[in-house]
């Protein structure tokens, strides 16, 4: 089974009637994320688990420290640290926050502390290549002493253009200037969420939707109940609204056919019925023409599908069984011509089969739409003849009507969805200011460590020359 798109709420409040019924509207993600096969229930005890972390955590602890990196905990407090975690307690919780390819266990610490140094490594390089290329490097070292400036810093820093060549001390407030720039984009990114919730508030109001006063934020449960019952009411708003352009869409090909000049100006009322029945007959061989061309172009598509999730499957035990190494050789069959040939193949016949797909859903709606023409022809009252001047009016009549309920079936879910829109951002208000705080926690550490370093604790494989404490702990 291809694992399902995880869509944002703000996605979610933007999901239309035909989002959700449509056809093939499970999107198959063709992105290289890998597929982990389905494993027994996890044991944090079981023996070789316990020497996989155990192995992965000290490879990921030379490697952090061999470049220089600063460990959160000291390697020999092994494994039983997290069951007291004390002083390391909100460091654990925002390591453990970050996302990592393989990663099953809150034991990889470390393998997400290197992930990130090496991130920062590479960001360090493609830095002082922009900036020597054009000859400004000073400009970004100014830079650098200015957002220290901003944030209360103390420190004086000289950074080099080798960055090898620079001191302890300084590459680490190079590193910490790198976080620094993570903070303040997530406090850019809170702020934004403030004034959204602004705006959405006051169109809301504007509206004259009176809901969520004296509300703040919403915390995941609140606002996950709420989006349950609004999209629920969004629905049956989106419902009203499809019925009635489908009877304005049924008034107009009732209007079409009676100005047909073949009809003459009288019409008997089983012309008028055999009219839309051929409607119907030529809909339908239209509608299984397409039925054919989707089921080919699905059968074309099938081998390719078979390819590429067992290539997931087979990529997912590779990861599980060694991170790096089989992350490695991920990347190589990726960069591969004949892997990305076929994925080229794979993407092209899958939009085929998804246009082909749609194409026979838009057929199969003018068979449902030219069998409801019929049948109201054949319910409407009118004698065995019929003057098409009179069936022009009523027609006409028909349209204007289905008109209206379309403009009246808008309004409502106009307001639903200013609605939508507000939940979405008073839910955003606590995820944004978490990153925030948790990223404080972050910072709060880094600078203990540049003390330290300052200081002349420089013996990275004994951190922790100062106990680390939160900004709880120092509140």
């Amino acid at each position: 089974m291809p694992r399902p798109r995880k869509y944002s709420v703000e996605e979610v409040l933007n999901f239309t009637v035909k989002d959700i019924q449509g056809p093939n509207r499970i999107e198959r993600s063709r992105s290289r994320s890998w597929c982990t096969p389905i494993a027994s229930p996890y044991n944090p005890n079981d023996p070789e688990k316990v020497e996989k972390d155990s192995r992965v955590e000290r490879e990921a602890h030379e490697e952090l420290v061999g470049d220089n990196g600063r460990p959160c905990y000291p390697i020999e407090l092994g494994f039983e640290v997290f069951n007291n975690p004390r002083q390391y307690k909100d460091l654990f919780e925002y390591w453990n926050g970050e996302s990592g390819a393989g990663e099953t266990t809150e034991r990889w610490v470390f393998f997400r502390q290197l992930k990130r140094w090496k991130l920062f490594r590479q960001f360090q390089q493609r830095n002082r290549r922009y900036f020597i290329f054009h000859n400004r490097f000073p400009e970004f070292q100014q830079q650098v002493l200015e957002r220290r400036r901003r944030h209360g810093l103390d420190g004086n820093m000289q950074l080099l253009e080798a960055h090898d060549k620079q001191s302890k001390l300084n590459d680490w407030m190079e590193y910490q200037d790198y976080e620094l720039r993570t903070y303040e984009r997530l406090e850019k990114d809170f702020k934004d969420a403030q004034e959204r919730l602004a705006s959405r508030r006051k169109a809301l109001a504007e509206a004259g939707i009176s809901a969520f006063e004296g509300v703040q934020e919403l915390g995941f449960a609140s606002e996950y109940s709420l989006t349950i019952e609004w999209n629920k009411e969004k629905f049956r708003a989106e419902k009203r609204e499809e019925l009635a352009e489908r009877k304005l869409r049924l008034a107009e090909k009732r209007l079409k056919a009676a100005g047909l000049d073949d009809l003459g100006e009288s019409v008997e009322r089983a012309t008028w019925e055999r009219l839309f029945l051929k409607e119907v007959e030529s809909a339908q061989i239209r509608m299984d023409e397409l039925q054919r061309l989707a089921e080919d172009a699905t059968r074309e598509l099938e081998p390719y599908n078979r390819w590429f999730y067992g290539r997931r499957i087979e990529w997912g035990k590779k990861e599980f069984e060694d991170p790096e190494e089989g992350g490695r050789m991920i990347k190589l069959e990726c960069e591969s011509t004949e892997h990305q040939d076929r994925m080229k193949k794979l993407e092209e016949l899958e939009k085929k089969n998804h246009e082909a797909g749609m194409a026979h859903f838009r057929a199969k709606g003018e068979v449902e739409l030219a069998e409801e023409a019929y049948d109201a022809a054949r319910l409407d009252n009118l004698g065995e003849i019929v003057e098409r001047a009179a069936l022009i009016k009523m027609a006409l009549g028909e349209v204007r009507s289905a008109q209206t309920q379309v403009e009246e079936a808008k309004e409502p879910l106009k307001k639903i969805r200013l609605k939508g829109a507000v939940i979405s951002a008073l839910g955003s208000i606590p995820l944004t200011r978490g990153k925030v705080k948790r990223h404080e926690v972050l910072l709060e550490w880094i600078e203990q460590q540049r003390q330290e370093i300052a200081g002349g604790c420089t013996d990275v494989e004994k951190e922790g020359c100062q106990e680390f404490a939160s900004p709880a702990e120092n509140g």
